[in-house]
């Protein structure tokens, strides 16, 4: 049975930012990349553990990364109830370790 996926607000916040950042040149384009953010992240349903877990990111949190293009999607996996919580999805570049994720 697939997991459900939930977003946390910081991690609608950073969608905002990625998309208006994109949307500067094209907002078409960032209408796809978000399309195709969603459409990777979404696979994280039937494939909960597609991610590293945080600890090889050098991250000392209970969480997983799933690593698309540019960007680092923070997300925690909650066996029992078969939910998976979205926390951050932030550039590469961001210094994520000072960061709250969750």
């Amino acid at each position: 049975m697939p997991f459900n996926i939930y977003y946390l607000a910081k991690a609608y916040e950073d969608l905002e930012v990625i998309l208006d950042y994109i949307a500067q040149d094209s907002v078409q384009r960032a209408q796809d990349y978000l399309q195709f953010l969603q459409t990777s992240i979404i696979k994280l349903a039937d494939f909960p553990k597609l991610g590293v877990k945080c600890k090889r990111k050098h991250i000392r949190r209970n969480c997983r990364v799933l690593i698309i293009e540019e960007y680092l999607v923070f997300y925690q996996i909650d066996e029992t109830s078969q939910n998976i919580k979205i926390g951050r999805i932030l550039h590469r570049s961001v210094n994520y370790y000072n960061r709250q994720i969750f």
